[in-house]
């Protein structure tokens, strides 16, 4: 092969991974900013960003009940979710192509669910799938870890 062909080609290629990478860091960041979103409107009880962001096939797995769209929207309205302190750490995003991430956590959050107080510290796991031009959380699993 030509030397001066080469050239060419190597640089496109370090071109194309150079660019993938800050796409997956754009996207990380994306997701991330409708994360924070949904932690504001359940906050604000703002129903039409918490329906936009919650995905009509939703799975919510936590405090042993898995739950639907329409459940955790209604335990957000009804006040059988309350929080009585919010704070996630060690957050990271992953991305699978352009269409998918996944954001995982600490969680040492303080709520009342359904009258019970769940104050132990917690792995969090969500999914986020880009559907309709608009990233959309299909998965949420937490789980709780032993209190220190």
């Amino acid at each position: 092969m030509n030397i001066l062909a080469v050239g060419p080609i190597l640089a496109l290629a370090l071109f194309t991974s150079f660019a993938s990478a800050q796409s997956d860091e754009a996207v990380k960041k994306e997701v991330l900013k409708v994360g924070d979103a949904f932690d504001r409107a359940r906050e604000a009880k703002d129903r039409a960003t918490i329906e936009r962001i919650l995905a009509d096939g939703l799975t919510w797995t936590a405090r042993g009940d898995r739950l639907g769209k329409a459940q955790v929207i209604s335990d957000i309205f009804s006040e059988n979710l309350r929080f009585i302190s919010f704070a996630h750490d060690n957050v990271t995003a992953r991305t699978f192509g352009n269409t998918t991430v996944i954001v995982t956590g600490h969680s040492t959050s303080v709520l009342d669910y359904k009258g019970k107080r769940f104050d132990a510290p917690r792995l969090f796991t969500d999914v986020y799938v880009k559907m309709d031009g608009r990233w959309q959380l299909v998965g949420h699993h937490v789980s709780e870890l032993p209190k220190p």
